[in-house]
């Protein structure tokens, strides 16, 4: 690594836990600078903006998200099976995380509700990651499915409950579970070939 690479990830990983601590409207660069031992003027060579840095912290919490996604598209066994614990496993990767760490879920709200570009991102990411898995359930004759990207993104959409950071807290609650297991069983009925 890089002497510039290694300071861009000390610099993200204090505004992480700045941003975990104070939140992302209390966190300043002159925060960040100081809990890196560093000036403010350094931070800028590397982020132009506090927005940038917030930005940059904020898709590497959603890079987690995407990497637990990823990592459950990619368990062995049936594809079915695979559906029904995306559903599940990204519900309970969301929910421990947005209910966990308050600053981490109102950061996340921000990016969500302000439609910050990253969220584009990691919204195009997960549906690329749930294709994969009905794809190899239509390879393997599981799945009968016309349009593979369409019916992604729609079964993504139906999940919004589940993994929207804003909808997360708002329904948290015992039943959200049994209703994501509901939802797993009627993609499955809809795409199950006959």
């Amino acid at each position: 690594m890089s002497v510039m690479e290694d300071t861009r990830d000390r610099i993200l990983a204090s505004a992480s836990a700045q941003i975990q601590r104070h939140g992302h409207i209390k966190t300043t660069v002159a925060d960040v600078a100081k809990h890196c031992g560093m000036s403010p003027a350094n931070i800028y060579r590397f982020f132009p903006t506090k927005a940038a840095l917030i930005e940059a912290v904020s898709e590497i919490w959603l890079s987690m998200a995407e990497d637990n996604a990823r990592a459950i598209a990619r368990q062995p066994g049936s594809a079915a099976a695979r559906v029904r614990e995306y559903v599940l496993g990204v519900h309970e990767f969301n929910r421990d995380r947005y209910t966990r760490d308050g600053e981490v879920h109102e950061t996340c709200v921000a990016a969500t509700s302000e439609r910050w570009p990253i969220v584009f991102r990691h919204e195009k990411m997960l549906t690329d990651i749930f294709a994969s898995i009905l794809r190899d359930g239509v390879d393997t004759g599981e799945f009968e499915i016309d349009d593979i990207d369409q019916t992604a993104a729609i079964m993504i959409s139906a999940m919004l409950k589940f993994h929207n950071p804003i909808m997360v807290a708002q329904y948290h609650t015992d039943s959200l579970t049994e209703q994501a297991v509901a939802l797993s069983d009627f993609m499955l009925k809809a795409i199950r070939k006959r």
